[in-house]
């Protein structure tokens, strides 16, 4: 029994650093612009939270725009004003497929918002900003294995607290590596300076919708609660999709003149 719990322990503890290899290798050298220019604002929010994040900061650039606003019941709708040409092709996309009031999630789910959200992903993949889908699906496949350590040793019997620990810790660090956000240690980097740079989530007006815009890619839900706070409540951009939605009215007067960014 001692040698069964000594090999499953050994295991998941060379699948867990042969993932965590995989996954945090830094790639290039930094630089101080991998793209050869500065991120746009949708680019930026992919790195901060992801598709999530990209398609929330494509959202918030149509609505300073005037092109969406926030409708009944916790959902975006078309606004008054037309799509501006120097949008994103994250909020372009956006904007062509909403037909009628949707709740933001749902929005992301539909496949021309994905298509665009994958091509901006696939730059910054390019560039070692973050990680690709099919390393990251590797990655998962070897931590699998790691998750049943401790399962498999405590069915295998007389296992003791040292290898009982040691499998518990194995998988805490499954757990991390499998939650970790795309980002590689290049783009958790580069983030981290746009932030120092950026000075924090700053007052922005109407006429600077794009730092506006900017705070909402680099700090997300903060952003959003600070600047837009009516919007981002009637439109349910940080909720889920409600089961029975309150009864919300429709646009919330936060208006801005640019698409910004």
């Amino acid at each position: 029994m001692l040698v069964i719990n000594a090999v499953l322990s050994g295991a998941a503890w060379l699948l867990l650093l042969t993932a965590a290899a995989l996954r945090l290798r830094p790639g290039r050298p930094p630089v101080p612009e991998p793209l050869g220019r500065r991120l746009s604002p949708v680019e930026t929010g992919l790195l901060r939270g992801g598709a999530r994040g990209a398609t929330q900061t494509g959202l918030v650039e149509l609505y300073l725009a005037g092109s969406v606003e926030a409708g009944w019941r916790q959902t975006v709708q078309p606004g008054a004003a037309r799509l501006p040409r120097d949008c994103s092709e994250v909020a372009r996309a956006q904007y062509h497929v909403l037909y009628r009031p949707l709740h933001p999630r749902r929005l992301h789910d539909i496949e021309r918002v994905q298509r665009a959200v994958q091509g901006v992903s696939t730059e910054l993949e390019r560039a070692r900003l973050v990680v690709s889908r099919r390393r990251v699906w590797v990655v998962r496949s070897l931590l699998l294995p790691v998750f049943a350590a401790a399962p498999l040793g405590a069915a295998a019997g007389g296992q003791t607290a040292v290898w009982l620990v040691l499998d518990l810790l194995a998988g805490a660090g499954a757990v991390a590596l499998w939650a970790w956000p795309r980002r590689t240690l290049r783009g958790t980097a580069l983030l981290a300076r746009l932030r120092r740079d950026h000075a924090g989530v700053r007052p922005a007006t109407g006429s600077r919708p794009e730092a506006l815009l900017l705070d909402v890619a680099l700090f997300g839900a903060p952003a959003l609660r600070a600047q837009l706070p009516r919007f981002t409540e009637e439109s349910g951009l940080l909720t889920r999709p409600p089961r029975e939605p309150l009864d919300r009215g429709g646009g919330s007067g936060e208006g801005f003149a640019s698409c910004g960014g």
